[in-house]
């Protein structure tokens, strides 16, 4: 591609700024796992972990992974999850990152205070959580082992009849056409789990829990 001659000085910095876009390399995916850092322990224990969870602080590991954003551009973004699903999630991350699907927010729930209704009402995509299954206390989430994670939750809300949450979720309740952050029976998302061996919320019958996907030992 070149800039033509004969265009205006008007137009000749866009095209300056369209060959550097050209030439520039395209965004490559990166996935990493590391130890939890001793900061992000002590804000865990003050939120999303306490004595008594059913995993230990030690089989939980930091994945920071990049991922396209609603506003088309790369972002760099953590989860903490269990050790046994961090190579099982940075490679989903991987195809979704190849598929170009957008995910709004990627932070620990510990920056919503543990605060899971928060943290959706914010379309962030968290994994950990040491909390009951909605709706259902005494029994410990998927979220309290590690082995779930919830993607852009306003776009992929809960739904038990006439209950939704996050309650802006409720624009999203019909799933026949796709949008934004939207995750669809059959898409990119749901078959790089599905092929791992993750379940999908989204086909529960009392429930559609359109944002969790969740893996069982």
């Amino acid at each position: 591609m070149r800039c033509p001659r004969s265009t205006a000085a008007v137009l000749a910095p866009l095209c300056a700024a369209a060959l550097l876009l050209a030439a520039a390399p395209a965004p490559e995916y990166r996935g990493t796992r590391r130890a939890l850092p001793a900061e992000m322990l002590a804000q865990m224990r003050q939120h999303s972990w306490r004595p008594g969870c059913p995993v230990p602080l030690a089989d939980l590991v930091l994945l920071e992974l990049n991922h396209w954003g609603y506003d088309g551009a790369v972002h760099d973004g953590v989860l903490v999850v269990h050790r046994d699903v961090a190579d099982d999630l940075i490679a989903i991350f991987g195809d979704l990152f190849a598929a170009r699907f957008p995910v709004e927010k990627m932070k620990p729930i510990d920056e919503y205070g543990g605060d899971d209704d928060a943290s959706m009402a914010d379309n962030n995509t968290s994994a950990f959580n040491c909390r009951w299954v909605t709706g259902r206390k005494g029994v410990f989430s998927r979220h309290s082992y590690g082995r779930a994670i919830d993607i852009n939750p306003v776009a992929n809300p809960y739904v038990k009849g006439r209950q939704v949450l996050p309650p802006a979720g409720k624009d999203y309740v019909d799933r026949s056409r796709p949008r934004l952050g939207m995750v669809r029976k059959g898409d990119a998302v749901h078959q790089a789990f599905r092929q791992r061996g993750w379940s999908w919320g989204g086909t529960w019958k009392r429930s559609q829990d359109y944002q969790h996907f969740e893996k069982r030992r």
